[in-house]
């Protein structure tokens, strides 16, 4: 059942990606006619609405390109959507995917049947620390003559469990009530002087140690105790 949700979503990312690489597309063709789409979501109604007034105004070969994908896009909308309807019905069989995406704030069910499909079930590992070895979000280390050089995150493990990971930490930098605002702050807090994109790493690996222990330990995650600090602006 595993392997089947582990090739379903990686289905539904590669969908997902080729969907947002030809609304890029469309977005830098509407730049170079001097246009920009008026909202930032394209998957609105507002943004669909949108992008067909701003077409509109496009002559030429560049409105038949603009044509094109626009179609091409609403097929890739029926992909998306099938591939999620088919993750949705494995995970049917898998309650502990359900119940990370329930417990993990930042977590939704395309995310957390993501994490589950590629490491499985989390109390396999002996730690959080080679639970999170496993999406190789941890940093690493180079060795020479004797001398142990720290670099970047090791990238030893699994690209779509950091992904996933990776955006659960974005979307709680969306919030703006809920026990997401603790992350969303705490990464603030954390990137003054330092590069944000690391600071985002970061918390992705706080995030895959605490379900760990929700797992393994049967400790609630609490975001609040894991990302201290203020959470007021």
């Amino acid at each position: 059942m595993i392997r089947e949700l582990r090739i379903a979503t990686r289905e539904l990312r590669s969908a997902i990606n080729r969907r947002s690489c030809l609304i890029r597309r469309f977005r830098s063709h509407l730049v170079q006619a001097g246009l920009r789409l008026r909202v930032k979501d394209f998957h609105t109604i507002e943004g669909r609405a949108s992008a067909q007034v701003q077409l509109d105004q496009v002559k030429g070969i560049r409105r038949i390109a603009l044509e094109r994908i626009l179609h091409v896009i609403e097929v890739s909308d029926d992909e998306v959507d099938w591939w999620r309807e088919m993750v949705a019905a494995l995970c049917e069989n898998l309650p502990d995917a359900q119940f990370m995406a329930k417990e993990i704030s930042g977590l939704g069910p395309t995310t957390a049947s993501t994490i589950y499909a590629e490491l499985g079930d989390p109390r396999r590992f002996r730690s959080a620390k080679a639970y999170a070895k496993a999406t190789g979000l941890t940093p690493g280390l180079r060795e020479s003559a004797g001398h142990r050089t720290p670099m970047g995150i090791s990238r030893a493990g699994s690209a779509p469990a950091r992904w996933a990971f990776t955006r659960a930490v974005i979307a709680c930098m969306r919030c703006r009530r809920g026990p997401g605002v603790s992350v969303k702050y705490w990464v603030l807090r954390r990137s003054r002087g330092r590069p944000k994109k690391k600071v985002i790493v970061a918390a992705a690996r706080k995030m895959a140690e605490g379900v760990w222990r929700l797992f393994a330990m049967g400790e609630e995650f609490d975001l609040a105790r894991a990302f201290p600090g203020p959470v007021a602006a």
